[in-house]
């Protein structure tokens, strides 16, 4: 059994990538322009771009936006000792 499953596994693997080239070499057959100058299409130009890094070209700078209030105090203060109330009876009849 476990033998049906390996195979089963490397034929769904293969299909997969067979359909991934398919469904590739289609949309490279079909893809068009409306004007025949386009000179930055990815697609076209993809195997003759040179590899180039990406450089930043402006420096980050930190800038203030708006003056913030300062935080005010709560109104109330937690306490970890619970309030000391008197028991009270239970409810008359």
């Amino acid at each position: 059994m476990p033998e049906r499953k390996a195979i089963r596994y490397l034929v769904v693997t293969a299909a997969m990538i067979t359909l991934l080239l398919f469904a590739t070499t289609l949309g490279s057959v079909f893809h068009h322009h409306a004007s025949s100058t386009d000179t930055n299409c990815s697609i076209c130009h993809l195997t003759h771009q040179p590899i180039t890094p990406q450089v930043a070209t402006c420096a980050s700078v930190v800038a203030a936006v708006a003056m913030l209030a300062e935080a005010q105090e709560p109104e109330f203060v937690s306490s970890p000792v619970a309030p000391r109330f008197p028991a009270r009876a239970p409810p008359s009849a």
